[in-house]
């Protein structure tokens, strides 16, 4: 009998223990359910600084200047030509960013005159070294804060340091006709094309699609205004024919165009502040 009332005795005094047990366990759930809905609503661990190198790959167009188009006969066009660089960047809270950048891109003077035969077409290239510094500021974020994904504008300056090149000459003769109805008539067209050995620079301003593949690995798709400041290619060009008196044209190549690109973005460093999302809220409802 007395074994009986032991027993009893230590039942009694257990089952509030697991009962409070019981109770904390649920209430630990409810308050971890609760946590999540807010985080999933207001934030995670928010970005304060993030640094990043990055692989660009872009195709670059831009078009020479032409001070005389001899009324159609000659004209210049743009040249497109894929490049690509190295970019190191510092992102501050998802908002504001700062690129430095290193890549190869070339400048062009491209002519042709209309209705030769054969055909003629004459381009010049240099190609340069370029250093860009570039600043840029999120406009619309197309996902949570703490994602990394939205249109960002840029703005930005390039470098390029001259390099020496020879003076280069082209000369070519052919036919050229109005009509197939009239006699073609010979011509002779001669160019010299000279580099300019100082430093060039380029003005940019652009707009930037970034998307977060994962934590560490974003993908952005760009597209760039440039415009030149300075001289690089200066083309000479003079054309002559039997019965007209010779033509003077000058092609000035500054770099000015476009440039498109895809840039796939590595983070090696991600600096976090912890939302506290249950101040949101009110921590009376989560319990005391």
């Amino acid at each position: 009998m007395k074994h009986y009332l032991l027993y009893i005795l230590i039942g009694l005094a257990v089952l509030p223990a697991s009962g409070q047990g019981i109770t904390d366990y649920y209430r630990v759930t409810q308050i971890h359910q609760q946590y999540q809905r807010l985080l999933s609503r207001y934030g995670g661990p928010q970005i304060r600084d993030r640094w990043y190198v990055a692989l660009d790959g872009f195709i670059k167009t831009d078009r020479a200047q032409l001070d005389n188009a001899y009324d159609g006969l000659i004209e210049t066009n743009a040249v497109g030509k894929a490049s690509g660089g190295v970019t190191l960047g510092w992102s501050h809270r998802e908002t504001w960013a700062v690129e430095g950048s290193y890549s190869r891109i070339p400048i062009h003077t491209q002519l042709a005159i209309s209705q030769t035969n054969p055909s003629v077409s004459i381009r010049s290239i240099d190609v340069r070294n370029a250093f860009t510094l570039r600043a840029k500021r999120l406009v619309l974020s197309t996902s949570k804060p703490w994602l990394r994904s939205g249109f960002w504008v840029s703005g930005g300056m390039w470098m390029l340091p001259g390099n020496n090149q020879p003076t280069t000459n082209f000369s070519a003769s052919g036919y050229r006709y109005h009509s197939q109805w009239e006699t073609h008539e010979p011509f002779r067209l001669t160019s010299q094309t000279t580099v300019q050995s100082q430093t060039a620079a380029l003005a940019e301003l652009g707009v930037e699609y970034n998307v977060r593949l994962s934590n560490s690995f974003d993908l952005g798709l760009s597209a760039r205004k440039l415009w030149g400041l300075t001289d690089v290619v200066t083309t000479n060009v003079t054309y002559t024919a039997l019965r007209e008196a010779p033509q003077m044209a000058t092609l000035q190549g500054t770099g000015s165009g476009m440039s498109y690109g895809v840039t796939l973005r590595y983070s090696f460093s991600t600096q976090r502040n912890q939302a506290k999302v249950l101040n949101i809220q009110g921590k009376s409802r989560l319990g005391r």
